[in-house]
């Protein structure tokens, strides 16, 4: 089953420590999958891409259709 964390309303600072929290506390299940609403700001998403999901190797996708939502996994995205 998919998580999902709605971060409108927060701020890049609460947003951060949310994400990352929630990340390593869960990355111990080889089937975490998470959709991450930031909205469209993509200030926000670089943020989450460049402090969170390349310093810990998680893969992410953030789809063309819909760019305010980020879909991260600790599997390889292929």
């Amino acid at each position: 089953m998919i998580k999902s964390i709605d971060l409108h309303g927060k701020s890049h600072e609460d947003a951060i420590i949310i994400v990352e929290e929630y990340l390593l506390m869960n990355s111990f299940d080889n089937s975490l999958d998470l959709e991450l609403i930031t909205g469209n700001s993509p200030v926000l998403q670089n943020k989450i891409i460049n402090n969170i999901l390349k310093k810990h190797e998680f893969s992410y996708y953030i789809p063309n259709h819909n760019r305010g939502v980020m879909y991260i996994t600790n599997s390889k995205i292929n």
